[in-house]
């Protein structure tokens, strides 16, 4: 497969360097990955604002008419900028740096069900460092073609490469088994996958054609431009993972091969200062809250089937670590719930934390959270995870030294930098990058296989199984009951996340004749709230969320009581009852 392979982080010195005029440097900084991380994350916490402070989330009560809704803003002293799709949260401008007064002001109106600053959140991204791996043109590295590199996808033992340029072999059958998966669906261009993050480079040979819809939520509700362009790299990379053009004799495969894709910008770049008395700088992703809200429900609105989120809008503490639920009711949940009612599967990064704290979108009933492995089958040392006395992670990926497509601008400065030729209508452009971002468009290309497979031509919002099952539920299910709860060096995958490491093909082999999500001969409690997913499928209650309606009691203790688990309103233990 033809490609040139780059390390974007030496890239990026060299664009910086050229750029202010100083002299140009190739080096990486003299960091192990570990202190480069920390670093990026130490740097984060004390260069990228928590929010934006000009703006906040608003939303009003669902029977207020439209004039009474602007009369309110107006009275709380904001600038209404529109509401956010069809979900009533409100976009208001308020003065600079007034955040907290703001927030009292429409809080105490009691049209106001909630509001909410604008958070900032990065997308969930470890940078790699090393050197380029192998001939920098000619389609091979080290005489090797590039889906032998993917050893997420396929993992025989070979040998093959590292952003550091090692050559190192990983364990047999540490992957998601994709040509197994591929031997029965290539998917289908009528399954769109949408994705949320930095944008996609869609004019790059991986992804002419595969872009159906290119839009920017960063530039629709905030003040960073409306170009949907990927500037930042990590979006680009995503992408690719889910479903680059595969088999077509150059770069990578994606995951989900002919499924489409929709450019939904949530993020932009933003550059910080890595080591400030030196001048080297790091570009992350930073993702308002809006945006993400926007571009959830428009995927919802526009039949997306899948949605990937590849970023993290946890609530932080003081240091800039996890720090718990953000508050509820909020817009992203919102959104996500509306996402989930209208037929969408949702994925989202678990997080690189290296611990068990919850992180949001990911953490949301509704949505396939993903942490990541390594090459070998082993939680990657990076990666955020749940335990059996809380199981919020749903699966894992492969997810340390993935390889996938990155911006073509930059291979082809690269290269003409280097003196090497590069044709950017033959060759891909390529790169090394780690983190639960990578784990989760894996799930999210297996996503729209499985529903290609199960449910081909049918329109998410409208889809149910001859079962009578929401066919976002069905595919769900087939995701996480065809994992592997035993990795390929015999470990316990359920002890990292509640249903084991994806296995592409096993979602696509689930025995479920009537396609109940439920494999045939099993009943199980999935959400464990006491009642048998087959129960929660015939009283319209979510196998998946032990608290459907959301009122604090879970559907088996609600229907045990005698009260109805869908009513939020019907308390099944309150006083008197």
């Amino acid at each position: 497969m033809l490609s040139v392979v780059l390390q974007h982080q030496r890239l990026l010195a060299v664009l910086l360097t050229l750029g202010s005029g100083a002299p140009l440097a190739t080096a990486a900084p003299p960091w192990t990955p570990e202190e480069r991380r920390q670093q990026v994350l130490e740097q984060v916490r004390r260069q990228v604002p928590a929010f934006a402070p000009d703006r906040l989330l608003v939303r009003y009560r669902d029977d207020l008419a439209p004039r009474a809704v602007e009369r309110a803003i107006e009275r709380s002293g904001g600038r209404g900028l529109g509401a956010i799709g069809s979900l009533g949260v409100h976009l208001v401008r308020i003065p600079p740096g007034r955040a907290e007064d703001y927030l009292a002001r429409y809080r105490a109106d009691p049209d106001v069900l909630y509001a909410q600053t604008d958070d900032y959140r990065v997308v969930a991204y470890i940078p790699d460092e090393g050197n380029d791996p192998g001939p920098g043109a000619g389609g091979l590295v080290l005489g090797r073609e590039y889906f032998t590199e993917q050893w997420g996808l396929d993992n025989t033992g070979q040998q093959h490469s590292t952003a550091t340029g090692a050559q190192v072999v990983g364990t047999p059958d540490a992957d998601i088994d994709a040509p197994q998966a591929w031997d029965i669906t290539t998917g289908a261009p009528s399954v769109k996958i949408a994705i949320l993050d930095s944008g996609i480079d869609c004019g790059s040979v991986e992804f002419i054609g595969k872009c159906i819809e290119e839009v920017s939520f960063v530039g629709a509700w905030s003040d960073y431009g409306s170009d949907p362009g990927d500037y930042y790299g990590h979006g680009t990379h995503v992408a690719g993972i889910a479903a680059a053009h595969t088999d077509n004799g150059i770069g990578v495969a994606g995951v989900g091969w002919n499924s489409s894709l929709g450019n939904l910008k949530t993020c932009f770049a933003y550059q910080i200062d890595l080591l400030p008395p030196f001048g080297i700088y790091q570009t992350v992703g930073v993702c308002p809250l809006s945006a993400s809200v926007a571009a959830i429900t428009h995927a919802a609105d526009n039949g997306y089937h899948v949605v990937n989120m590849s970023y993290v809008t946890d609530a932080l503490d003081v240091e800039g670590d996890p720090d718990g639920f953000p508050g509820q009711p909020n817009a992203e949940t919102d959104a996500l719930a509306y996402a989930w009612s209208q037929g969408v599967v949702l994925v989202a990064a678990a997080g690189n934390y290296n611990d068990t704290a919850r992180v949001y979108p990911a953490a949301n009933t509704e949505v396939i959270s993903v942490a990541a492995t390594n090459r070998f089958d082993d939680r990657a040392s990076f990666s955020t995870f749940s335990t059996p006395a809380d199981h919020w992670v749903s699966l894992m990926a492969p997810g340390d030294g993935i390889l996938s497509t990155f911006r073509e601008a930059d291979c082809i400065f690269l290269a003409a930098y280097l003196g090497y030729p590069f044709d950017p209508l033959t060759e891909g452009c390529l790169t090394w990058q780690s983190g639960t971002s990578m784990a989760s468009p894996h799930v999210a290309g297996a996503a729209a296989l499985a529903w290609a497979h199960l449910f081909p031509g049918q329109v998410p919002a409208t889809c149910t199984s001859p079962a009578g099952v929401p066919c976002n539920q069905v595919v769900r299910s087939h995701l996480v009951y065809g994992a592997d709860t035993v990795g390929a060096g015999t470990q316990n995958m359920q002890a990292w996340s509640q249903f084991g490491r994806l296995n592409a093909y096993g979602a696509l082999s689930v025995t479920d004749v009537d396609l109940d999500g439920i494999p045939d001969g099993t009943n199980p409690d999935t959400d464990n709230d006491g009642l048998a997913d087959s129960q929660e499928n015939s009283i319209g209650t979510d196998p998946f969320d032990p608290d459907t309606d959301g009122d604090g009691y879970e559907d088996g203790a609600e229907v045990e009581a005698g009260h109805d688990p869908l009513d939020p309103l019907d308390f099944p233990l309150m006083p008197g009852c």
